[in-house]
């Protein structure tokens, strides 16, 4: 999958999902209809309902009569079935009263008073597929994979099916049947059961046998269930009967596999990473039931009234546990890692933009609380002034703030980095050159893993000197010829394993697994190599780390030289002496 391109269309869909959601609200197709009402009736259906204000009433149809199924196509029978289509859409029915038959074409026409209220029902839905759309495109925009495109097709989910499906039907016959079918599954049916091949592949793809074993059969349960639901999207127009039971049992269902799969999620995981994803997992429970719950009490099985309405609204808002957990575990615990960091830059981005706010507000305030407007300008001027006067005073306070609260162990593990720089001018083994890299560095840091390698001789291999988090086991040398070896001396810049493809068996696995590699050059020449794994957090280190990382690797390289040059200056001065006492 091309991450850039992928990136992009998954969260184009997901901002798309968003777009829908709000239009089926605001838009006015749902309030164009034919006013009739109709229920099954054998193989046809049967009128029970006529709108005064409709074409329908001023064509003579009356409650009783029966319309005949089999001379409508798929598309006109969800056109009937939702009783909705842009004014002016027409409608032919065959209409059967006491034996005698008439066809009649009706139109879409405006009700009266279609003006729409924006009630709390509206306000909870756009408020809670507002929040989590964002969050799962940002998600899918920078890891881009199978998982989160299951995770887009749990957002689809967000809009009503059939307020989706009426914004389509001016369309012709072909077109609006495929698209209803198309909502009628992806929206209504398949969303929660989309959940499961998102759970198997989190926080990583599936590794041993077993966890790919449950992702074939959570992909292949969802696969069983998206043909179940293309067959009684097609179906159920066609007969003109709802699939109430089967829907109530699949959601159940759905439910179920959902828990399950958590379930097993939670047990592979422990120790650290089972703190770090406990969050997530108990959003999966928690949106899980509530969009059952959502699911089948909007779908008339509890009792109306207040109560219900609460019951669903409530429901509809607990939906957004999952993207809200996911957003914290990536923002807190770097669950996945999204490359999205805290940076000072971006900090201080806000401030200007709150600046900016600030000024814009005190504008708008000023010009309409104070009719006269010579007294608005200069109310205007006198806060705006004296908002710049404050302005540098509060800067430098303000940045030393955010330095001590937000950045504080950053820059602490900036000061202790730039310490050991200086100290390694003062070397006087490689050994401590070493510790410095592999021991000081990871725990400064707080990484899973370090490893120095480095060589003595221009033939010889890279031999491992010191590591952090590796076995007696694990990679004890790597080959001058190998690809790392290539790769490093080539760019001679720190470079990400993923990113490039770079792989070794004798690598350690699991958290310990080497996420980055900086070369130690000296004068454009390899020396040796360093190896990190992730954050403790999970995360890969930000671009800040990888800076102070290859710096600390850059001083270790003139230590090197310096502690070599220093050791020949000391034997060169030995065999000197040696000779004059001869």
């Amino acid at each position: 999958m091309n991450r850039p391109a992928a990136g992009y269309l998954l969260a184009a869909i997901t901002l798309a999902i968003l777009a829908l959601t709000v239009a089926s609200f605001f838009a006015p197709v749902e309030r164009m209809r034919f006013g009739i009402g109709l229920v099954p009736d054998g193989a046809n259906a049967r009128v029970v309902s006529v709108a005064p204000w409709s074409e329908a009433s001023r064509l003579g149809v009356r409650p009783g009569d029966v319309v005949d199924l089999g001379a409508l196509s798929l598309a006109d029978r969800y056109r009937l079935q939702i009783d909705s289509s842009p004014v002016g859409t027409p409608l032919t029915l065959l209409l059967m009263r006491a034996g005698a038959a008439r066809t009649i074409t009706i139109h879409a026409v405006a009700m009266p008073r279609s003006v729409l209220r924006f009630n709390d029902f509206i306000a909870s839905t756009l408020t809670a597929s507002t929040i989590s759309l964002l969050i799962i495109a940002l998600v899918v925009w920078r890891r881009p994979s199978l998982a989160t495109a299951a995770l887009v097709l749990y957002a689809a989910g967000a809009p009503q099916s059939f307020l989706v499906i009426v914004l389509f039907s001016g369309l012709p016959d072909f077109f609006f049947g495929a698209i209803g079918v198309l909502c009628s599954v992806v929206i209504a049916s398949l969303p929660l059961w989309a959940l499961a091949p998102f759970i198997v592949r989190f926080p990583e793809p599936p590794q041993s046998p077993q966890e790919r074993t449950t992702a074939r059969v959570a992909d292949t349960m969802l696969l069983i269930a998206a043909i179940a639901f293309t067959i009684e999207a097609i179906y159920e127009p066609l007969l003109y009967r709802t699939w109430s039971a089967f829907d109530t049992s699949s959601t159940y269902m759905a439910f179920v596999v959902v828990v399950v799969f958590t379930a097993i999620a939670y047990r592979r995981t422990a120790g650290e990473q089972r703190r770090r994803v406990a969050w997530v997992l108990a959003g999966f429970i928690v949106t899980a039931a509530a969009y059952t719950v959502f699911d089948l009490a909007d779908g008339s099985l509890f009792l109306g009234g207040q109560g219900s309405r609460f019951i669903v609204d409530a429901a509809l808002v607990l939906q957004v546990a999952l993207p809200l957990a996911l957003g914290y575990a990536i923002l807190r615990h770097r669950v996945l890692d999204i490359g999205f960091a805290i940076n000072r830059t971006m900090v201080y981005g806000v401030m200007t933009a709150l600046v900016v706010v600030v000024v814009s507000l005190i504008d708008w305030l000023t010009t309409r609380l104070l009719s006269e407007q010579r007294v608005a300008l200069a109310v205007e001027a006198l806060m705006t002034i004296g908002f710049g006067v404050t302005l540098n005073w509060l800067h430098g306070r303000t940045e030393r703030l955010i330095d001590r609260i937000v950045f504080h162990a950053r820059h602490l593990a900036e000061k202790r980095i730039e310490y050991r720089i200086g100290a390694l001018e003062f070397a006087s083994s490689i050994d401590l050159v070493d510790l410095a890299v592999a021991f000081e560095a990871p725990r400064i840091l707080d990484l899973h893993s370090a490893a120095v390698f480095r060589r003595s001789a221009e033939n010889e291999p890279f031999v491992r000197a010191a590591a952090t988090g590796w076995s007696d086991l694990d990679a004890p040398e790597v080959s001058a010829d190998s690809l790392l070896v290539s790769t490093l001396r080539s760019l001679e810049r720190p470079i990400v394993l993923d990113d490039v493809a770079i792989e070794d068996d004798r690598f350690p696995r699991g958290d310990a697994r080497p996420a980055l590699a900086i070369p130690i050059v000296s004068q454009h020449e390899l020396i040796g190599f360093a190896l990190f794994g992730n954050r403790r957090d999970g995360a890969l280190p930000d671009p800040e780390e990888v800076t102070l990382l290859a710096r600390l690797c850059r001083a270790a390289g003139s230590s090197y030289v310096m502690v070599e040059a220093r050791r020949w200056r000391e034997h060169a001065a030995a065999l000197e002496s040696s000779l004059v006492r001869a």
